[in-house]
């Protein structure tokens, strides 16, 4: 069925479209016929009804003969045959709508058919230009789903790049505790099983719920605390409003886990990690901020997990989302603002 036709508003926006087109026909036959408006719109009301109507056919016409495939000639040669069968289908039909107004209207049959010719023409353009703004509409939809699926795959791709991040630093962790505390190094082997086993249940979604995000999160700083004790402190302040909130699926771990390598790992003393989420004017902030030393080597501070999470921002959000980095003498924040979408 045509796309039109599925939906009573684009039905209405296609009926209220016609009123213009059907009082230039109605103006056509009235000037060119010698008609009164009123006895021209009596003989063209049912030739535009079915007019309106049969304009909707070349959707079916361009979905087998597409622009980019279908051989030149033949497709203008289907498209102005189809033209010229539908102008003489309305002009026949004009001509029967015209005997039944014969009474009301006398000699309205012999000056409609002096508007014919003109009328033919009239539909002719119609019908072409309904058979363009067709082949527009679906070129159109073909670049917006060509957009989609290329963005989809950017997504993807990005995705995958995640968890082994994770799983390297994670098993690197791992690694340095083993020659230290064997206990602990088979707690945080348990630790990290479940976080894999979450991330990678999540990374398969497109969006999760922020409240689910955290809980990620927090079960990576878990898998941490294991390894650097009382070094780390976690303090966190979320808003409740924001639990319910859609983000990207792992958009906020590497944020979590760049404060850890890049900031607690990287001072003698340690430090405390500063969460915090809140929902303000139709927008989603995330806050993470973490000490760090100015003295400490900076090369990967903006590696893969920050390159990673704005290319999925820009990907998903446009310009609606971004991320912003600010550091002072100490301390290290990057705040991260979306769209606050329900999940």
């Amino acid at each position: 069925m045509h796309p039109i036709l599925q939906d009573w508003r684009r039905f209405l926006t296609w009926a209220a479209i016609w009123i213009p087109f059907g009082s230039i026909l109605v103006l056509v036959a009235h000037f060119s016929g010698r008609m009164g408006i009123a006895e021209a719109a009596a003989a063209m009301s049912a030739p535009i009804g079915v007019l309106s109507f049969v304009c909707l056919a070349p959707y079916y016409v361009c979905k087998s003969l597409p622009l980019r495939s279908a051989n030149r000639g033949k497709l203008a040669l289907n498209h102005f045959a189809a033209a010229f069968l539908l102008s003489a289908a309305v002009i026949l039909i004009g001509r029967f709508s015209a005997l039944m107004w014969v009474a009301t209207f006398p000699g309205v049959e012999r000056r409609f058919f002096e508007a014919a010719p003109i009328l033919f023409v009239v539909v002719v353009l119609i019908y072409e230009m309904s058979v363009a703004l067709h082949y527009a509409a679906m070129e159109l939809e073909a670049s917006r789903r060509a957009e989609l699926l290329a963005r989809e795959a950017q997504l993807k791709a990005l995705k995958a790049q995640v968890n082994p991040h994770f799983l390297f630093n994670s098993l690197n962790s791992i690694s340095a505790l083993t020659a230290i505390d064997a206990a602990e190094a088979r707690r945080m082997c348990i630790g990290l099983a479940d976080f894999l086993r979450t991330s990678l249940r999540l990374g398969e979604r497109a969006s999760i719920p922020f409240s689910e995000e955290i809980a990620l999160s927090r079960m990576y700083l878990d898998v941490e605390k294991v390894r650097f004790g009382s070094k780390l402190q976690v303090r966190q302040d979320v808003d409740p409003a924001c639990d319910s909130c859609e983000v990207p699926a792992l958009i906020i771990q590497p944020l979590v886990e760049n404060a850890v390598k890049h900031g607690i790992a990287m001072m003698a003393e340690g430090g405390e990690i500063g969460i915090e989420g809140r929902h303000e004017h139709g927008l989603l902030r995330f806050r993470i901020t973490n000490p760090f030393d100015p003295d400490a080597p900076s090369g990967g501070r903006n590696g893969i997990g920050l390159a990673n999470i704005r290319e999925r921002l820009e990907s998903r959000y446009g310009s609606a989302a971004r991320l912003e980095i600010a550091a002072t003498e100490r301390s290290y924040t990057v705040t991260l603002t979306l769209p606050a979408r329900k999940a």
